[in-house]
Formats: C-alpha cells, structure tokens, sequence
C-alpha cells in the first residue's frame, strides 16, 4: 500500500533497507530515496485490532490512534505554509490521506547535520527546552486552531479505559479536579504533545528540530516541559536538575513572549503556568497509574507533586 502513495507523486523510488515499525504495528518509518531526494516516509495504517501487552484496546482507543496519524499530517501541511520561525521542524515534501492510511515524506534531516541523542548534555537541554520556549510563544492563544483541543497522549478525557483501571482512590476521584486546572487555564498555547527526547535531534550548532506530531494542540507549556524530564531523568536527576531547568524555560519563554506581549501579560503567563508544575505531574502520574502502575517513571520527585496537588484540593 505504501508504494501505491508513493507512485501518485514520484517516478523514482528506492528504498534504503532502514525502517522501523511504528507503536504496535500502525506502520512504519523508512528512509527512502524518491526522484532523488533523500527523505523519511512515514506511513500509517491502523488494524482493526491492535495488539500491545500493557492494555486491552477498545474502540475508543482505535479511533484516537487512527485520529492522531491525521492530525499529524493535518499539522505539517498547515505549518509548512505558515512556518513559524525558530521552531525548525522536518520540510514536507508529500502528503496523503486515504480511509485509515496516512502517508509523510519529510526531508531526511540528518544530511543537514542532525542527529538524534540519548545522552544529553545540559547544553543540549537548554537548547530542546528553548526549541518549546520558542513553540509555546508562538503559539500562544492559538489552542482552539490546531490540532487536538487537548494536545498530549495522556490527558483525562481522551483515556476513560486508563482511569477506570487506577487503584489509588485519592488520585482517581480527583482526577477531574486537576484535569480542569490544566484545561481551564486562561493562557493556553498549542503543545508539541510528546515532547520526549526521541523527537527532537540536534547539529553541532545546538539548532534544534522537533519532531512527531501526533498529539500537538492546545494545553500549557510545561505539560511539554514535564514530558521532556520524565524522558531523560530519573529521579536523583530530577531533585538535582527539573527545577532549575524549569526555570531556564521560564525565562527563555519570558524573552519570547515580550517580543509581542505587555509585561503584564507576560507575567501572568509566566505565573499561572509554573503555579501549574506539581499539577501537571499529578496528571501524568495518574495516567500512568491507570496504563501501566508499575512504571519507572512513577518516583518520589512526581509523588511529591501528586501529594501537594491533592493537598492543594483538601486545604
């Protein structure tokens, strides 16, 4: 079915052998060479049943997996006619769309020199976490026109399956009551939505490109900034770094909103979304909680936060 994509657009194709298989078998990524351009095709076709060894997929979880491929494409056709500058992201070349099948030709962006990393230097973090600076202050006020309403894989609304499975009663019986913290916020932005490390790679400049943007839409800057520590921090890293890095993004985002916005708002953007910080790891955690209870990521740094949001409520 890819090939039959590929033929509406290209005479030459050649594949390089490289691929690798998207979440549970919904397609696959490959590196390719189409009338003599290096690219990254990225197809999706969504089975009728998927088949992953932490959940039972209902119905409602199909339709959001097959939703978030065309988002995706949604989202790349419409920034590479309105590109935003500074928030470098892969250039398309092709897009389609049939039924359930969704098909990406991006540039291969590591013959310009990036490079994807697992071992991060603070460098490099200050570089990732000002690439979402950049994002958020673009996009700010513009959550209602792209992509999802809520962006983010784990938010309440769009995993009913997860909550109903959670075992901790306290977080579990408010989990309304911090989703609408999050959802209710007066400054929204548009988020990348799976602001892990292994969407973003970097040249040797410390430019940044993000990437995968199957959750991007509205919410708060530091869901995207809580996303990216939980990917690259244990928990000794977290009490020795989050904190101080949260506010390097803080401050990066302050620059980036003065270009446009009056002090006074700037400051209450700044205010309202670092008030937001122990929420946003609350209501990741109880996402967690519902998928998969055991999880790594589940540590005392993102425990503290759960207990001072649920104390946040009773007090």
């Amino acid at each position: 079915m890819l090939y039959q994509f590929l033929s509406e657009q290209f005479s030459e194709v050649i594949d390089k052998d490289k691929h690798t298989l998207l979440w549970s078998g919904c397609g696959e990524v490959r590196k390719m060479c189409l009338d003599e351009q290096n690219v990254v095709v990225k197809f999706s076709y969504v089975p009728e049943q998927l088949v992953h060894r932490h959940i039972q997929q209902s119905d409602f979880a199909l339709s959001r997996k097959r939703t978030s491929y065309k988002i995706e494409l949604t989202f790349y056709q419409w920034f590479h006619t309105n590109p935003k500058a500074g928030c470098q992201i892969p250039e398309l070349i092709f897009s389609s769309q049939k039924n359930n099948a969704t098909c990406l030709v991006l540039a291969d962006f590591s013959y310009q020199g990036f490079v994807q990393h697992t071992d991060v230097s603070m460098q490099q973090h200050h570089a990732i976490l000002s690439w979402l600076a950049r994002f958020h202050s673009q996009f700010i006020n513009q959550s209602e026109q792209i992509g999802w309403q809520q962006g983010g894989y784990w938010h309440l609304a769009t995993r009913p399956d997860e909550w109903q499975r959670m075992h901790h009663h306290g977080l579990k019986n408010q989990a309304q009551y911090i989703d609408d913290l999050v959802t209710h916020c007066p400054y929204r932005c548009v988020i990348h939505g799976d602001a892990k490390v292994a969407n973003f790679a970097l040249d040797n400049y410390l430019n940044v490109i993000g990437y995968d943007f199957q959750y991007v839409g509205g919410g708060v800057g530091v869901q995207d900034v809580m996303l990216y520590f939980t990917s690259v921090f244990d928990e000794t890293s977290l009490f020795n770094h989050a904190d101080r890095l949260l506010e390097y993004y803080l401050k990066q985002l302050n620059a980036h909103l003065r270009i446009n916005h009056s002090t006074d708002y700037v400051i209450n953007v700044i205010n309202s979304w670092r008030a937001l910080w122990p929420v946003v790891w609350a209501d990741f955690h109880r996402f967690l909680l519902g998928w998969k209870p055991d999880h790594v990521k589940i540590n005392q740094y993102m425990l503290e936060h759960t207990n001072a949001t649920l104390a946040q409520n009773r007090g």
